[in-house]
């Protein structure tokens, strides 16, 4: 019995020296991350922000990990409680947030951490397969995502609203890589995906294969906009791809991208990850050009979700929310 007081005498005296308390022994802790394709731009985000709280926060090993189905899978497996950490499409937090398809009932657990970069909704053809317009890709083989992914979602609702019905084109089903495999083999005739502004895997593909950005009417692009509270027109410039047959700029689609994070994570934990992110957010910004819009100041914004009282706590502080 005195040994077993003394060791525990020692432990406590350890964890003083070493500044450890109950809170702090709560993060030290495997946190997974999870993101959506190996080498996309969500895994090269959350590498970027695991490096900087592994670097930091003393105790705590954060894992990104790759997600097939990505925003989905992603909400799914914090809810049930794999994973800590996440990436989403704002559709798919708002979809979840309401119980509706791919969901099966309202998600519970999830908190918003912030906001992160957008995503451009490519619609893109190959140019010898006559697709011009969008009315163009009536019968035509489309990419659209793997099945109750983030993208297959979006683009039911984008096509529903543009007119284009589920049962009028020929679907393949499939992530983005692997759709750009099958343009390049003229297996498809066009995809249609959300990514990262200056895509490099695009402009990688344009350099042997001739693709043209599907051109969208002025009235059917904001009638989305306005039926879709996530989705924001924005201005891509050509000079994003040179090699891309679309006009000097071209209004197109965008969906915001956000972490998300366990309600289960504590109140403390939640609020050093913050305040130890946006301390040293440059890393994370010369990480990528599309990773320049992480701000403190627009971390706070689009959240169709509440976002978690730690990350709260952080903003409130910084005069970022009231």
């Amino acid at each position: 019995m005195k040994k077993i007081r003394l060791s525990t005498l020692l432990l406590a005296f350890f964890f003083l020296i070493v500044g450890y308390s109950p809170a702090g022994l709560q993060a030290a802790q495997q946190i997974t991350f999870g993101t959506a394709a190996p080498t996309g731009g969500w895994m090269m985000l959350a590498s970027s922000v695991a490096k900087i709280l592994n670097d930091k926060v003393p105790g705590v090993n954060v894992t990104p990990v790759p997600s097939p189905r990505g925003s989905v899978e992603n909400i799914e497996t914090i809810q049930s409680g794999e994973r800590e950490l996440g990436l989403t499409m704002g559709n798919i937090a708002l979809q979840a947030q309401k119980g509706l398809p791919p969901f099966k009932g309202a998600v519970t657990g999830i908190k918003g951490w912030f906001s992160a970069h957008f995503g451009y909704w490519y619609l893109l053809a190959r140019e010898d397969s006559g697709i011009k317009t969008f009315e163009d890709l009536k019968g035509k083989r489309i990419a659209i995502g793997n099945p109750g992914d983030g993208d297959e979602a979006l683009n039911k609702e984008v096509f529903q609203i543009l007119g284009l019905g589920w049962n009028d084109f020929k679907p393949e089903y499939s992530g983005l890589s692997g759709a750009m495999d099958l343009i390049k083999q003229n297996q498809i005739d066009a995809f249609a995906y959300i990514a990262q502004p200056r895509l490099p895997s695009l402009t990688e593909l344009l350099g042997s294969k001739k693709l043209r950005l599907v051109s969208i009417a002025e009235e059917g692009l904001k009638k989305v906009e306005k039926e879709l509270p996530y989705a924001v027109l924005k201005t891509m410039p050509r000079s994003d791809f040179e090699k891309l047959t679309m006009p000097e700029t071209a209004t197109v689609i965008s969906v915001n991208h956000m972490v998300i994070c366990s309600e289960k994570l504590s109140e403390e934990t939640m609020y050093v990850f913050t305040k130890t992110l946006f301390e040293n957010i440059k890393a994370v910004q010369e990480t990528s050009k599309t990773f320049e819009v992480i701000t403190p100041e627009n971390a706070v914004k689009g959240f169709p979700i509440p976002i978690h009282p730690g990350a709260l706590k952080y903003y409130k502080e910084k005069g970022l929310i009231k």
